[in-house]
């Protein structure tokens, strides 16, 4: 089962690409096209800390923020201009002029860039988990939300919720309540939420950005893909940081499982996030895509792709021993994505 049109999906991550320079914006997209990937998975949330109107707030990148704690109206407010939402306008124009597609989450549940964490915080809630059950987070979470699927894009003049650069939104990435009764939680912030989107956003596919966990951290893959509004499930996968000893074999029964999965919801299964940090990394990703291939999978997305930093100079820093920036670095993903485009 494919997720763009006839077309499967080969591509990779980046973190940072929403909120870039142009130039690292470019190179990053200049590689993925020579590469031969069809879409990149970009967060798009940069929730940052207190501040007056028109300053820098805490936690901002290099300048840039999206989301900040307004103190006039202590309520948190966009920031809609060149060092803010500006980047991501570009970044959805880029994208379309190289023919990439973008899935875009929009909330990380980890305190990465913000995430749940700041919502907890501006609210002064006591748990991460009260971002999925307290309702005045909930509320300032959509209202974010909102303002992104309804902004007009100031470089090509179309809403975003009309781009047709953006494949997919996520409402998290890697969303988890470990909380009792977190399953129960999660699940109804998904149905609530996704129905929501949906409401505002009947153009573009919704994924939910879950590890495809079964059952574990609140997750349930199974009866996420069964929410009406879900078009798509997503697993990750990190044998090494989820202590499996054996990561290749690990990796292919996770694949098996969650493509079955998805055959049973009748949706297709995305294995958007991979990576492990072995010598023979290149010969594991080879089996592993080769599974997603060979099983009908609706594609892959590694983690992560990145290149050039104007801020040194160098490649961008390495950070968590996943990120390549060639395809010298991982031939096996290139080709398979040659195999992906002749199996479309």
């Amino acid at each position: 089962m494919n997720l763009i049109g006839a077309r499967k999906i080969v591509g990779a991550n980046n973190y940072y690409l929403a909120f870039a320079t142009p130039a690292m914006r470019g190179a990053v997209i200049a590689a993925a096209a020579q590469m031969g990937l069809n879409v990149l998975r970009v967060p798009v949330f940069l929730d940052c800390g207190p501040a007056d109107p028109g300053t820098i707030p805490e936690g901002a990148w290099r300048g840039v923020y999206f989301q900040y704690w307004n103190i006039e109206t202590n309520y948190p407010e966009v920031n809609p201009g060149e060092n803010g939402l500006e980047r991501l306008d570009h970044l959805i124009a880029d994208a379309e002029h190289a023919g990439i597609q973008l899935i875009l989450p929009l909330v990380n549940h980890w305190p990465d860039f913000g995430g749940t964490d700041r919502y907890v915080a501006w609210f002064d809630c006591a748990s991460r988990d009260d971002f999925y059950r307290n309702p005045t987070i909930r509320g300032a979470y959509q209202s974010y939300v909102s303002q992104i699927l309804t902004r007009t894009n100031t470089v090509t003049g179309r809403v975003y919720k009309d781009e047709p650069a953006i494949l997919a939104w996520e409402l998290a990435n890697e969303p988890r309540c470990d909380a009792s009764g977190g399953g129960v939680v999660l699940l109804g912030w998904v149905r609530e939420l996704s129905r929501w989107v949906k409401q505002i956003d009947p153009n573009h596919l919704l994924g939910v950005g879950d590890e495809g966990f079964f059952g574990k951290h609140g997750v349930d893959c199974s009866a996420l893909l069964d929410v009406p509004d879900i078009d798509f499930g997503t697993f990750h996968l990190y044998p090494q940081a989820w202590r499996q000893r054996d990561p290749l074999n690990f990796g292919l029964r996770w694949i098996e499982q969650h493509l079955a999965a998805g055959r049973s919801a009748g949706k297709p299964m995305l294995l958007e996030e991979y990576g492990v940090t072995t010598e023979d990394r290149n010969s594991i990703y080879r089996a592993w895509l080769d599974a997603i291939l060979e099983q009908d999978g609706a594609g892959d997305l590694a983690w992560m792709l990145a290149s050039s930093d104007d801020e040194t100079g160098a490649l961008y820093p390495d950070h968590d021993h996943f990120t390549f920036y060639s395809d010298a670095d991982v031939p096996a993903i290139c080709a398979h994505a040659h195999q992906m485009t002749l199996a479309s």
